[in-house]
């Protein structure tokens, strides 16, 4: 009887703001992405998934330019772009957006300017988004059915 007494103790102390992420951590993700500087630029394939009947089907890739600026080196949310094209020689464009970029909670969101593209969001600090020197992967969701999986290298595209 003490032991469910004290685990009753334990699941209430628990509360949503233990499971909130240091601000320190977002920074060190901040500059990741932006490799210590007030923007980066990266580039590589985007997978589109989406879930019908429980099962993901492969609706094809495209080539992504994306970009992250931040006014300053200490600020934690920015604008952006992203041009979609046909493939690795960026020569057949098929769309483009401006993008504002922040956190909510444990996801980075990203909010397309675009018409009719909804946000995609990803938890920065697990494996659904990942930054290692000048690689960045992982996987955009825009709702539970649907998912961009990508995998990028830093980038000196100019648009």
């Amino acid at each position: 009887m003490t032991m469910l007494a004290a685990l009753a103790v334990m699941t209430v102390s628990c509360s949503k703001d233990d499971d909130e992420d240091p601000e320190e951590v977002k920074m060190n993700f901040v500059n990741k992405l932006t490799q210590n500087s007030t923007s980066c630029t990266w580039e590589g394939v985007e997978r589109t998934l989406s879930k019908a009947w429980g099962n993901w089907s492969d609706d094809g890739e495209k080539y992504a330019v994306m970009r992250f600026d931040r006014a300053s080196n200490t600020a934690k949310e920015g604008t952006g772009y992203v041009v979609y094209f046909e493939n690795a020689f960026k020569d057949v464009e098929k769309g483009c957006s401006e993008f504002i970029w922040n956190f909510q909670g444990d996801e980075l969101r990203i909010t397309y300017r675009h018409e009719g593209w909804a946000p995609v969001h990803a938890e920065y600090n697990t494996s659904e988004l990942r930054i290692n020197g000048d690689k960045f992967e992982g996987t955009w969701f825009e709702s539970s059915d649907k998912k961009f999986e990508f995998s990028y290298k830093k980038s000196s595209f100019k648009e």
